[in-house]
């Protein structure tokens, strides 16, 4: 049963990762940047929490994939 709190964890995490595009489309960021990967990872990671509660397996995958290419990214920018 989704809850209200799961729907507004979703939102956040859509916010998170409309922010981190419009952040680096308007040259506020740039790809390798610490925030903008954040960003993304905190999005992300918090999509795929709305899309289990509802049990969207195929958007599970999609928001997996964008976890794992930020990970990398934050990897790269730290080591």
């Amino acid at each position: 049963m989704v809850t209200k709190m799961d729907k507004i964890i979703g939102w956040i995490g859509a916010f998170l990762i409309v922010l981190a595009y419009f952040l680096l489309t308007f040259e506020f960021v740039i790809s390798h940047d610490i925030l903008y990967n954040m960003l993304n990872l905190i999005g992300a990671s918090l999509m795929a929490y709305r899309v289990w509660v509802d049990r969207n397996f195929s958007n599970l995958a999609l928001e997996i994939v964008f976890i794992t290419i930020a990970l990398f990214a934050l990897a790269k920018v730290f080591f």
